[in-house]
């Protein structure tokens, strides 16, 4: 049992490097809708002006930013380049206060958002890429 052991131990670092040189599968941007799963917290990053420091002046500019357990790939499209290892994504509730107020309570909760993905373009744009959110649902612990 012992030497079972010791081999299992010793073969671990070459299968999990085997595993983990598989092709992750990306995701497509938009007009692709996308389920995500993760955890949403509010954050305030700076804006206007500068967009640089909110206690420098900058207008302080609160969003929802969904947190992946796992970081995933996105497919270069046709307006935007491919990204890898993104674990943070920037909700667009474009029914704004509605869907703020309708999702409110899941913050901080496992959820899974499903919508579609595109590449940052503007200062108001705080993670590379955002989601455009079409609907969001609580998921078990």
């Amino acid at each position: 049992m012992m030497i079972s052991a010791l081999i299992a131990v010793l073969l671990l670092p070459i299968f999990h490097r085997e595993i983990s040189s598989f092709p992750q599968q990306c995701l497509s941007y938009e007009p692709a809708t996308v389920p995500l799963n993760g955890i949403i917290k509010r954050h305030t990053f700076p804006g206007p002006p500068n967009f640089e420091s909110v206690a420098k002046g900058d207008q302080p500019e609160q969003v929802w930013v969904l947190h992946l357990s796992r970081p995933i790939c996105v497919s270069a499209g046709s307006d935007f380049d491919a990204q890898s290892d993104v674990s943070d994504f920037q909700l667009v509730l474009v029914e704004g206060q509605k869907q703020y107020d309708r999702y409110r309570s899941l913050l901080g909760k496992r959820v899974e958002v499903t919508g579609k993905l595109f590449q940052a373009s503007t200062g108001h744009h705080h993670t590379k890429v955002l989601l455009i959110v079409n609907g969001i649902e609580r998921q078990p612990t």
